[in-house]
C-alpha cells in the first residue's frame, strides 16, 4: 500500500509538472519598449525561449512618443506583459496602477542586495520596487580631443564661460564652424539638457519640497537659458541642436563636424567605434562644465523593465523580467553584461564591477577616472518621481524651445509653466 501510494504521488507530481511546463510553453509574452537594437533584443528573447520554453514577442514603439502610445495602451487595457519604463514615467505609471510592484516575488531580494540603495530607490515608488534595471548611468561631456589640441588646448573647459572661449578658438582655426551641438529637440532631450546645464551651475528646477525654482529671476536655470541664447546667436552652438536628439549629436561628433556635446555615457562608445565613427579614438568623456564656484554637475538615469498589472501571465513575465534585468537560467547576468560589453550601457549591480571582462571592455573607449569623477557630482531629481512630472514635462518642451528661439517672452512663459506645475500638483494631491 505504501509503495503504491508513493508511486501514485510521484506520478501525479510528474503529471502536474508536465502540465505546468506545457502551459508555460504555450504562453507567448508580449513585450514593448523603444526600438533600441531590436535585433539584439530579439536574439536575447530567443535565448530566453531556449532556456525556459516560453516565447516572447517584442513590439517596440517609437522613442519620441513612447509614453503617449503606452498611456493609450494602458487606458485601453494593454495586451503587453512586460514594458520598458523610463524613470520619469515610473511614478505616473505606478500611481495609476498600470504596472505592478515586485517586492514579494520569489528571488527578488538577491537583486536588491546586489544594488546600491540609491539605485533601489530609483526603481521604486511609494516604498515599493516596480522593476529590474534595463540600464543606468549618467550624462557626461563628450569632446574631440584632437580638435582641442589643434586649437591649442590640452584639457576641456572647466566652466561654461571657458567652453565658449574654446569654441571660438576652434572656429577661428577652421576646425569646426559650429563647435557645440546639444540635444534641444522637443521631447525628453531638451529637458535633459537644461537639467544638466542647471545642476552644473549649482541649481535645480524644483527644490526638495517640489516647489518650482526654474522661473525665478537669477536662477541657475535662467542663467543656462541666457548662455544658450548667446551661444546660438553667436553660432557657437549649432542651430541644428533645436532638432537634435541623442542619435543626431552622436553622429555629429562621429563625423568630426562638431567638437562638444552632452550625452549619456554609453554614447561615447559609439563615437569611438571605428565601424561607425570617423573620429574613433579622438572622442573623450569629461566633466560637464561648471562655474567659478561649482566644479560640475550631472544627472543620473535608469531605465527598467516592469510587469503590467493587466498581464495574465505574471509568473512567466517574472521569469522574463529576471532574464532581461537580472540573471538567466545559468545564474549569469547575461543580458546586462551583453549590453555593457557590446554597447557600453551602464549597469546597476555591484558585482558586475568585479567582472574583468566588463572592466576591460569599458576601458577601451571610456576614461574611467573621468567617469568616476563625474559621478561624484551627480544631483538627484526627486521631482521626477512625482506622478504629475511626465504630464508637465510634455507641456514644457514647446515652452523651452519657444524661449530659445525668441517666439515667446521668457519671464511670462516660465511663470505660466510654474503655475501649471502647481495646478497639476494640487490636482494629483
Amino acid at each position: 500500500m505504501g509503495r503504491r501510494y508513493v508511486a501514485l504521488v510521484g506520478w501525479l507530481f510528474l503529471v502536474l509538472l508536465a502540465s505546468s511546463l506545457t502551459a508555460s510553453a504555450q504562453v507567448t509574452l508580449r513585450v514593448t519598449g523603444w526600438p533600441y537594437e531590436v535585433d539584439v533584443v530579439n536574439e536575447n528573447l530567443q535565448r530566453f525561449q531556449q532556456q525556459t520554453g516560453i516565447s516572447a514577442l517584442f513590439t517596440p514603439f517609437p522613442s519620441d512618443n513612447y509614453r503617449d502610445r503606452m498611456v493609450a495602451s494602458f487606458v485601453g487595457g494593454t495586451e503587453f506583459d512586460v514594458v520598458y519604463v523610463r524613470d520619469n514615467f515610473l511614478a505616473e505609471w505606478a500611481s495609476a496602477g498600470w504596472i505592478m510592484p515586485i517586492d514579494d516575488l520569489p528571488g527578488v531580494q538577491k537583486y536588491i542586495d546586489d544594488m546600491p540603495a540609491s539605485m533601489v530607490h530609483q526603481l521604486s515608488y511609494s516604498g515599493h520596487l516596480y522593476g529590474l534595471p534595463y540600464y543606468s548611468g549618467l550624462r557626461v561631456l563628450a569632446y574631440n580631443a584632437e580638435h582641442l589640441q589643434r586649437a591649442g588646448f590640452e584639457e576641456p573647459a572647466r566652466t561654461w564661460h571657458e567652453l565658449l572661449e574654446q569654441a571660438r578658438a576652434i572656429r577661428a582655426g577652421g576646425i569646426a564652424e559650429h563647435p557645440i551641438i546639444l540635444q534641444l529637440k522637443k521631447g525628453m532631450y531638451i529637458t535633459n539638457t537644461l537639467e544638466d546645464m542647471t545642476v552644473s551651475r549649482g541649481g535645480v528646477l524644483f527644490d526638495d519640497d517640489h516647489e518650482p525654482q526654474f522661473h525665478q529671476e537669477g536662477s541657475a536655470f535662467r542663467d543656462a537659458l541666457a548662455w544658450l541664447k548667446r551661444a546660438l546667436a553667436e553660432g557657437l552652438v549649432d542651430e541644428a541642436s533645436l532638432n537634435s536628439d541623442d542619435h543626431d549629436v552622436t553622429r555629429a561628433l562621429s563625423a568630426g563636424t562638431h567638437s562638444f556635446t552632452i550625452v549619456a555615457d554609453y554614447d561615447v562608445r559609439t563615437m569611438n567605434d571605428p565601424s561607425s565613427s570617423r573620429e574613433a579614438g579622438h572622442i573623450r568623456n569629461g566633466l560637464i562644465p561648471g562655474t567659478d564656484t561649482v566644479r560640475s554637475g550631472t544627472t543620473a538615469y535608469v531605465r527598467l523593465y516592469a510587469i503590467t498589472t493587466a498581464s495574465r501571465n505574471k509568473e512567466e513575465a517574472w521569469k522574463l523580467l529576471q532574464f532581461l534585468g537580472g540573471r538567466d537560467a545559468t545564474g549569469e547576468y547575461y543580458v546586462p553584461k551583453r549590453w555593457a560589453i557590446e554597447f557600453g550601457l551602464g549597469f546597476a549591480y555591484d558585482s558586475m564591477f568585479e567582472d574583468p571582462e566588463i572592466v576591460a571592455a569599458l576601458g577601451t573607449w571610456s576614461d574611467l577616472d573621468a567617469w568616476r569623477e563625474q559621478a561624484k557630482y551627480t544631483v538627484g531629481r526627486p521631482y521626477r518621481f512625482t506622478p504629475w512630472f511626465a504630464e508637465w514635462d510634455v507641456s514644457a518642451w514647446d515652452v523651452f524651445q519657444n524661449i530659445l528661439t525668441g517666439r515667446s517672452d521668457e519671464g511670462q512663459s516660465l511663470e505660466r509653466l510654474a503655475d501649471e506645475w502647481t495646478d497639476l500638483r494640487e490636482e494629483y494631491w
